[in-house]
């Protein structure tokens, strides 16, 4: 199994291993992601083969893991898909949640170009697949994922075949497929927690546990204000467009917040209960955002004097003795 990126530091100090139990339902083992250089980019994470048993193989596609659970195999992964890259009909045996940030992609019937998203649960037919240019996306399994094609091997490999069959118009989870959400098309929403000069675009929510999938919108000179927060679920983002600056939670340090800048590219994974921000953007921003869970806040004051007489107290203490 490929393992997640790390730089010339220790893993011990890159991502504090992450075994807490979430809920009675979810467990997560990924390790906290989020440095200086996933915030800046992860262009220069290492790129490794990208296999999934009867869909894809290391010579069409590569992938940077941007963060993993290696005991099950959930993760996040930036892939390059080839020109010319093809697969049958079949089905994952695991969700799979795929935004496609450049390119094309063809799944069945549907043409997933750039800012796209699909969310396929794990038994959906689907397909064939195919790619007419180099696409770039984010890869999202909830596990290693294996794609069945016995099922669909003797039909015809046209879109009609995923579509009509059987295995899709009857199966339990239909309803919950979401084959294509082209984020041009879609309007925004108000948000429910940052103030105004942010908007979102909902991709996927499980109404029963509150998982989530959504673009956030940042307008240029938004800022948060004095305040951060926690939340009781793992949070991951994925900067499209732009730059978000504040304090960050990084993962070698994580109640001591440091200041730094996230830019287009940048990437963390936080796991629940790790305070961060607060935040401000001077371009304007375009993010991915993903949690496991509702997402609540708790707020915590950034300057706890909000009279905003520290810069008056320190100066008349070094004045005093003058």
């Amino acid at each position: 199994m490929v393992k997640g990126h790390q730089d010339n530091q220790s893993s011990n100090s890159i991502h504090n291993n992450v075994e807490i139990q979430m809920n009675k339902n979810i467990f997560t083992g990924r390790k906290h992601v989020e440095t200086e250089e996933s915030l800046n980019s992860v262009l220069n994470f290492p790129q490794v083969p990208f296999d999934v048993k009867n869909f894809v193989i290391g010579e069409d596609a590569t992938a940077q893991v941007l963060s993993i659970n290696e005991s099950t195999g959930e993760s996040t992964q930036r892939v390059v898909l080839k020109k010319g890259w093809s697969a049958p009909v079949g089905h994952f045996t695991t969700n799979v949640e795929i935004f496609v940030l450049t390119g094309a992609l063809s799944q069945g019937g549907f043409i997933l170009r750039n800012l796209s998203y699909s969310f396929i649960p794990a038994g959906i037919p689907t397909g064939p697949w195919k790619t007419e240019e180099d696409t770039i996306l984010l890869w999202m399994p909830d596990a290693t994922p294996t794609y069945i094609t016995e099922d669909y091997a003797d039909l015809p490999q046209i879109p009609e075949t995923s579509v009509y069959h059987a295995n899709m118009q009857t199966h339990e989870r239909m309803t919950e497929y979401i084959p294509l959400q082209e984020l041009h098309a879609m309007k925004w929403e108000s948000t429910t927690f940052l103030p105004a000069g942010s908007a979102r675009k909902s991709l996927y929510t499980n109404k029963k546990t509150g998982r989530a999938t959504w673009i956030l919108g940042l307008v240029p000179m938004w800022i948060e204000g004095n305040f951060y927060a926690g939340h009781p679920t793992t949070e991951e983002a994925y900067v499209i467009s732009g730059d978000v600056l504040g304090h960050w939670s990084m993962s070698d340090d994580p109640f001591n917040r440091r200041y730094a800048a996230m830019c287009k590219d940048g990437y963390y994974w936080r796991p629940a209960h790790i305070p961060h921000g607060p935040f401000w953007t001077e371009s304007g921003a375009l993010l991915l955002f993903r949690t496991n869970d509702r997402l609540d806040c708790y707020w915590i004051l950034h300057n706890p004097d909000i009279t905003q007489q520290d810069r008056a107290r320190l100066e008349a203490e070094i004045n005093k003795d003058k």
